[in-house]
C-alpha cells in the first residue's frame, strides 16, 4: 500500500479516515456535500448515479439513493437556474421515476441541513428503514 511507503508523512492519518468517503459518482461538489451530510447524519451510505428504467428505456439517472428502499436524493444546483432546457427535462422525468416506485427528495441550496436529513430519513423510514438506526 502506498501509505506504508510514506509513513510519517503529514496528513496521512487524516487521509486514511477520509478515503472511505470518496465516491467518484458525484457529478458536482454540491452532490458530494449532500452525500456527506447524509452519511454524517448516520444514514447508510447512498449509492451514486443510479439508473432508473421503464422497461428497457432509461428514464433518468438519480444523483444518489438507496436501491433497497427506492429512496433518492437529488441536488438541484445552479444549472436549474441557468439551463432552462435541463430544468424542464428534470421536471418532466420526475413523474416517470416516481411511477417506478421511487421517492425523490429534491434539495436546493436554500434548504436547511436538518430539514434535508429529516426528509430523507422519513422517506427511508416509510420504506422500512429501521427508525432506531440513526
Amino acid at each position: 500500500m502506498l501509505a506504508k511507503q510514506h509513513r510519517g508523512v503529514r496528513g496521512l492519518r487524516r487521509l486514511t479516515e477520509v478515503l472511505p468517503l470518496v465516491d467518484g459518482g458525484a457529478a458536482s461538489p454540491k452532490e458530494s456535500w449532500l452525500r456527506l451530510l447524509l452519511i454524517d447524519a448516520g444514514l447508510p451510505k447512498p449509492a451514486t448515479q443510479i439508473p432508473v428504467h421503464k422497461g428497457w428505456r432509461l428514464i433518468g439517472v438519480l444523483d444518489m439513493g438507496w436501491d433497497d428502499y427506492m429512496v433518492a436524493a437529488e441536488y438541484d444546483g445552479d444549472q436549474h437556474r441557468t439551463d432552462r432546457k435541463q430544468f424542464v427535462r428534470d421536471i418532466n422525468r420526475l413523474p416517470d421515476i416516481q411511477d417506478q416506485g421511487w421517492i425523490v427528495i429534491r434539495v436546493v441550496a436554500e434548504h436547511r441541513r436538518e430539514d434535508i436529513v429529516r426528509r430523507v430519513y422519513e422517506a427511508l423510514a416509510r420504506r422500512g428503514y429501521p427508525r432506531d438506526r440513526r
